[in-house]
């Protein structure tokens, strides 16, 4: 009995799990899934790549990993995977654990794993192309959050596409987020130049976008990823990239100087585009900590959905995203039960969700006012509305998508057009609501109703912000604008002086007043006015396109072909600034380039009659009668009385057989 007893006693104790080390069994899951941003010269607060870096951090690794803090990955596991998922297995967690209560050991040296080497600098390499802030900002050493936006110059001698894009923050403890865009019009460059310091405040982006659909952006621990097969995206010739900084103050004022790589491949041969779940309606009571909004979209087309970037501030609590189907079944597409707003990020799917046209995207988030919420920017909590700043709040789902057939892409940004223009018509109708008084609601929306045709409105909301601010030069310029297209030509020239006087810079009040001179037959004032508006806004493809009319009308047509050209090239569907190049060229003697110019145009504007007419003349002089025929015939499709092309036709018809073969 006794020996039996000594016998299970031993047994007991040789199945007791010898406790974990450092080097046999925590190093390699430090190494694999926290070293990439806890290393030296890495993003993160302190290194975790020796023993002693781990071994004082032991219980709060523990603690981290076990509230899935760390890595910083928010999603839930789902069916649909993302690429790069930073999850530790529930084995790790309980490796970390056991190793933190059993004091840290270190283990055996021999079993210690070689640590991992990562490139300093870039992750992928040396990039093709490397463009960085021209000179450093210094953010402030105390103060509220900084959203300051830059641009940069992007020198390319042509079009490039990119198939990488890496972001260099310089200083990752000051730098938040960023957004990256793409300004093909360098729209923004008089922003800039409007700002005594580097840069100028808040997220004005001009003509600005994200190209292609694409999410461009860097936070923290972000990784590098290479765009899908076959959907590269374009960098234009000349444009400029326009970063949005959101910078954190520091004890000591810190320098930022931000560094963008690109690596280049070939022209795509799919075009993603991008579509916005949510509301700007937005209105958080002070103590709610159940908040909700929601949003859904069906779609018109077939589509592949590339991935997701979902955003709030720091009230967002959880997010949910799903696809819904005729038969009332739903796919689960992402769930975050604590949102974080540090660790914002995209998120890309591992394999493309196939959705059929009638089906619906759908998205709840869940925001916390509530003084539980230890994230809430107010104490004690307030009132939020939807805002740009962080003490504001968001409810953005943003979805990259891919048309099953790429001849449906037209068809769906026009649908989903109509749905964001009736969201931002809610969203600046409601801010209106909570403050009658907010100048700049009121442009906003002016400049919707005047782009949607609702122009008596528009004037109204305009009027509202001048009478708020007197001073508003381009709500002034706008007023002008409309007037001016209304007829009243003397009222609309009263606006754009006091645009101007409120501020002699602005560009858009003096290509109006340009425009109105201009009709006036007064060239040489339209002239003063658009060079003065190319002086603060140089690449301001309207003002060109004035100044090329200008020019033309004085007989200079060697210069206003410069102007033509250079607003073409800053904006290349302005079909427009197409058309008259087509003309002067053809003028001129060349033909081949005035017709694509003309197709240019009508790629642009394919009902553009002005253009069909021209090229088909080109054609006919030309002895192309067959190309010109078809044209004429698509063009009395569009308009059956254009009597220039019957006239044509019937000319072409009178031509001998040999004639019309040539």
């Amino acid at each position: 009995m006794v020996l039996l007893v000594a016998l299970g006693v031993t047994a007991v104790a040789s199945t007791t799990p010898e406790p974990p080390t450092f080097n046999r069994d925590v190093a390699p899951i430090l190494f694999e899934h926290c070293v990439s941003c806890h290393r030296e010269g890495g993003i993160g607060p302190f290194s975790l790549e020796t023993y002693g870096g781990a071994r004082e951090r032991a219980e709060r690794i523990a603690a981290m990993t076990a509230a899935r803090h760390m890595p910083p990955w928010l999603p839930e596991p789902g069916p649909e995977p993302f690429v790069g998922e930073r999850r530790l297995p529930d084995e790790a967690i309980a490796t970390l654990r056991r190793w933190a209560d059993s004091g840290a050991p270190e283990g055996d040296p021999a079993a210690l794993p070689p640590a991992p080497r990562f490139a300093a600098g870039w992750q992928l390499g040396e990039p093709d192309l490397v463009v960085a802030m021209p000179e450093p900002y210094v953010v402030p050493a105390s103060g509220r959050d900084v959203f300051r936006s830059f641009v940069v110059e992007i020198p390319t001698e042509h079009d490039r596409f990119v198939e990488a894009m890496e972001f260099l923050p310089g200083n990752h403890e000051v730098v938040h987020h960023a957004v990256v865009l793409v300004d093909a019009a360098r729209s923004a460059r008089h922003l800039d130049a409007l700002d005594p310091e580097p840069g100028w405040a808040g997220m004005q982006a001009g003509l600005a976008e994200s190209p292609d659909g694409h999410f461009l952006g860097w936070t923290p621990g972000k990784t590098s990823l290479e765009v899908p097969e076959g959907m590269t995206w374009r960098l234009p010739q000349g444009g400029d990239l326009v970063l949005q900084l959101h910078l954190l103050p520091r004890p000591d004022a810190a320098p930022v100087q931000v560094q963008v790589g690109f690596h280049f491949g070939e022209a795509p041969t799919r075009t993603s585009t991008r579509l916005r779940l949510g509301t700007k309606a937005m209105d958080v009571p002070a103590g709610d900590a159940d908040y909700r909004i929601r949003d859904v979209y069906r779609l018109p087309v077939d589509v592949e959905l590339v991935g997701l970037y979902p955003h709030a501030h720091y009230l967002g609590k959880e997010m949910r995203a799903w696809a819904e189907f005729e038969d009332g079944k739903r796919r689960p597409l992402l769930h975050i039960p604590d949102w974080d707003f540090n660790w914002q990020a995209e998120y890309r799917f591992a394999r493309r969700v196939s959705l059929r046209a009638g089906s619906k995207l759908a998205m709840e988030f869940r925001y916390d006012n509530s003084a539980g919420n230890p994230q809430n920017p107010h104490d004690p909590p307030r009132r939020v509305l939807y805002g740009p700043e962080s003490s504001d709040e968001m409810g953005d789902l943003w979805i990259q998508v891919v048309p099953r057939w790429e001849a449906d892409l037209a068809a769906l940004k026009l649908d989903f057009a109509q749905k964001e223009t009736a969201e931002r018509l809610t969203g600046y109708r409601f801010k209106l609501d909570q403050n009658p008084e907010d100048e700049k609601a009121h442009f906003s929306l002016a400049g919707m109703l005047a782009a949607l045709g609702e122009r008596d409105e528009a004037i109204r909301h305009l009027e509202d912000a001048v009478r708020v601010r007197p001073d508003f030069a381009l709500a002034l310029s706008d007023l002008g604008r409309l007037h001016f297209l209304d007829g009243d030509v003397e009222r609309a020239v009263g606006f754009f002086n006091r645009a101007i006087a409120a501020r002699p810079e602005l560009p858009q009040a003096h290509h109006n007043l340009g425009t109105v001179r201009l009709a006036q037959r007064n060239r040489e004032r339209a002239e003063a006015h658009f060079r003065r508006a190319l002086e603060e806004w140089p690449d301001f493809a309207e003002a060109h396109y004035g100044l090329g009319e200008a020019l033309e009308a004085r007989g200079e047509s060697e210069d206003a072909l410069r102007h033509y050209r250079r607003a073409a090239s800053v904006k290349p569907d302005f079909a427009l600034a197409h058309f008259r190049l087509g003309n002067l060229l053809a003028k001129g003697g060349d033909e081949e380039a005035s017709i694509s110019h003309y197709e240019a145009a009508l790629a642009a504007a394919p009902d553009f009659v002005p253009a069909r007419f021209n090229r088909a003349v080109v054609l006919a002089r030309q002895g192309k009668t067959d190309e010109a025929t078809m044209a004429l015939q698509a063009l009395l499709e569009l308009e059956p009385d254009h009597r220039g092309a019957r006239d044509l036709l019937s000319r072409i018809g009178n031509l001998p057989p040999r004639e019309r073969r040539r």
